[in-house]
């Protein structure tokens, strides 16, 4: 173990650590209702599940892509286009799946879903 691994696991274990850990619980929890509620309220044609163990999410696009005739590859690119990085879930065996982890601040998990909203659904 280095010293700042160290240091790490002692405030991990601490009494601060636990404080930020609860705060950090907050911002996941919203973060997750936020987007599932975007998906579920502003986009039409994408499933999406509620993740239970994780922050991360992947949002199903397959009907998305048929209704409006693009393919998955033109929607990852559009999204890229505007600087949204997202992740492509083929490699997890997610045909029309994009990935999407929710571990950052909420204001810019919102600015994220504008520039999905405005330029690319």
């Amino acid at each position: 173990m280095n010293v700042l691994s160290m240091h790490a696991l002692i405030g991990a274990y601490s009494s601060d650590g636990r404080v930020w850990m609860e705060e950090l619980k907050k911002v996941l929890e919203s973060n997750i209702n936020l987007v599932y509620s975007f998906f579920q309220n502003e986009v039409q044609g994408v499933s999406l599940r509620k993740p239970e163990g994780t922050y991360v999410v992947v949002p199903n696009f397959e009907n998305w892509c048929k209704v409006h005739g693009r393919t998955f590859d033109e929607l990852l690119r559009s999204g890229v286009e505007v600087g949204v990085l997202w992740r492509d879930g083929r490699q997890f065996h997610i045909p029309y799946g994009i990935r999407l982890a929710l571990g950052l601040p909420t204001q810019k998990l919102e600015e994220v879903l504008h520039r999905l909203k405005q330029y690319v659904l």
